[in-house]
């Protein structure tokens, strides 16, 4: 916020002028009224007087309509420009981030801090800044025009109950901060469950737990519905104090400049325009009360933004990165792992090796710390140096960017964006031929199913894919890997839902059709692996089988269990 209030503070500084140059417009026309009321006798018999004094103030009027057009254009205009250029800082800095931060917070919060908490922020810089300048200036003016009505002494001691609303304020501060920070993580808890309880509509309705759902729902609705009307309690014990304030300086003006007008000191004239101005200090003061309210939401608001803001990029710690050209081998050393955050050992003491054009399989019991080796030969995870290497380079000495573009991961849970099919297959590149998108779609087997659709590659799929079936959608996503022509292919269990000809095929395929490609398959369905150069057996973290399928099959261990146990099954269950 500091920074961009430096680059526009021209934009605030223009407002601001005209907002004073309004407030000063103001506080003329009482002064005005008070001398046309102390004139009234001599101007009974001059019309041209009294003309005068109402041009004067149909010219005021007409400058203060001409100078809030142009502080509501320039100070609403800055504050919509920030509230752009944040979106649009935060988005890229989301990007930025490393997966593991998605991990600790969840997408509801994120989408929380874009909306309400930014939008506070935005209010801030607009109501805020003109409550701020207005409040001052207001302040000040009028202060200056009582004193030549009434004179300082009576103006002081009318002005001084508006004193004691310094201290009230700071002991209300700390207690309304606290509370509306628990309004605002209140609200991205129900922000973050709503949005998951949409994603998971068809879940909810499958397994019939709308009432629990609801439940849920409204627990978490009436933590901030308590959370708010907290802070309102607070906000309603902390204004009308100001409006008590406000009511003694007026009942010490009618008492103080009242007298005085009896007695002679002060004209009739200048107690009326005493009173207007009393009463033009009343929207400076209690602005201060909502200024104060709102600029308490903007400092919670802005600490929830700088989790994003200030979070550790992933492109840190290295000015140039080493280039690694075209992919030769990959190798993991030693490596033993455990995801940020957390104590427990994913890996231990894992070692792999991967050469170019080779068929790899990595297979293993569940939770044995397949997936987590895929995610970290992607670098989306950090790990130690001198653990995994490419092209005999240590992957940390590796610009993300550049690895991700050598190694594509197709994951196990697909992802499709609302767009067409075409779309979603070639996201990211700008020259996509017809015949590059049909080629990967054979090799992906779902070019008959596409092509079957009336609408073809111009199919839109929905929110996550959801007008296609889950096998569709594993081979959509697989195709989309295929197009960017990478060196290195993951497949991480991605065609579950396919049955186990349909997998073993389009593997066999891909291997043939894309000669000098390597590929990595994590899988459960050992069938798909029998040609495969080496295939690395995972137990409880630990690699406790490496070898080709004919020699683990010799061997009495886990590998041939599960392979047995599988055709077993199959032959139970033959598909």
């Amino acid at each position: 916020m500091v920074d961009f209030l430096k680059k526009n503070w021209h934009q605030y500084l223009i407002g601001s002028l005209f907002l004073v140059a309004v407030d000063l417009l103001q506080v003329i026309v009482p002064k005005l009224l008070g001398s046309f009321i102390d004139r009234l006798g001599e101007m009974a018999s001059n019309t041209n007087a009294v003309k005068a004094i109402v041009l004067w103030v149909l010219g005021l009027a007409t400058g203060m309509l001409v100078g809030r057009f142009f502080w509501r254009y320039f100070l609403g205009k800055a504050a919509r420009v920030f509230f752009r250029n944040a979106l649009n800082a935060m988005f890229s800095k989301l990007l930025s981030l490393p997966s593991f931060f998605f991990d600790a917070m969840k997408s509801g919060d994120i989408m929380a801090r874009f909306t309400s908490d930014l939008e506070l922020l935005r209010r801030v810089l607009a109501q805020g800044v003109i409550m701020f300048v207005d409040s001052i200036f207001m302040v000040i003016l009028v202060l200056v025009f009582m004193i030549s009505s009434v004179g300082w002494k009576l103006t002081w001691l009318c002005f001084l109950p508006l004193l004691s609303l310094v201290p009230v304020t700071l002991a209300f501060r700390r207690k309304i901060h606290r509370r509306v920070m628990e309004v605002q993580s209140s609200f991205s808890e129900l922000f973050g469950f709503t949005e998951e309880m949409i994603s998971g509509i068809r879940v909810i309705k499958s397994f019939s737990v709308e009432e629990l759902a609801e439940r849920f729902f409204k627990e978490k609705a009436n933590r901030n519905y308590k959370s708010t009307v907290l802070v309102t309690h607070t906000m309603s014990l902390f204004q009308p104090l100001v409006h008590f304030v406000v009511s003694l300086a007026s009942i010490l003006s009618l008492m103080l400049v009242g007298s005085s007008v009896i007695a002679g000191r002060v004209s009739l004239g200048d107690f009326v325009a005493f009173n207007v101005y009393l009463g033009m200090l009343i929207w400076p003061v209690m602005s201060y009360g909502h200024l104060f309210d709102l600029v308490q939401r903007g400092r919670t608001a802005m600490e929830r933004i700088d989790k994003i803001l200030l979070a550790q990029p992933e492109l840190t710690g290295k000015e140039k990165f080493v280039k690694i050209g075209e992919f030769s081998d990959l190798e993991i050393r030693n490596l033993s792992y455990r995801y940020p955050g957390t104590e427990r050992e994913v890996l231990k003491n894992v070692n792999l090796v991967v050469k170019k054009g080779e068929m790899v399989g990595i297979v293993g019991t569940v939770g044995s710390g397949k997936s987590t080796i895929a995610k970290l030969l992607l670098k989306l995870y950090p790990v130690e140096r001198g653990k995994i290497f490419v092209n005999g380079v240590d992957i940390n000495d590796i610009d993300p960017r550049d690895i991700r573009r050598t190694i594509v991961l197709i994951p196990q849970e697909p992802f499709l964006f609302s767009d067409t099919i075409w779309k979603n297959i070639a996201i990211g590149l700008e020259r996509v031929s017809e015949g590059d998108v049909e080629r990967v779609t054979k090799l992906a087997a779902v070019y008959d199913d596409i092509t079957s659709f009336p609408m073809g590659f111009e199919t839109v799929v929905g929110e996550r894919g959801v007008t296609l079936s889950g096998g569709q959608r594993q081979r959509v996503t697989i195709a989309r890997a295929l197009i960017r022509n990478a060196d290195v292919y993951v497949f991480d269990d991605c065609l579950s839902a396919v049955d186990p000809e349909t997998e073993e095929k389009i593997v066999k395929t891909i291997r043939e059709k894309m000669r000098g490609k390597t590929i990595v398959v994590i899988t459960h369905r050992l069938k798909v692996l029998k040609n495969a150069d080496r295939i690395y057996v995972l137990d409880g973290g630990h690699m406790v089988e490496v070898g080709t399928h004919d020699e683990l099959m010799r061997r009495d261990g886990i590998y041939r269990k599960m392979f047995v146990r599988q055709l077993a099954q199959e032959e139970v269950y033959p598909s």
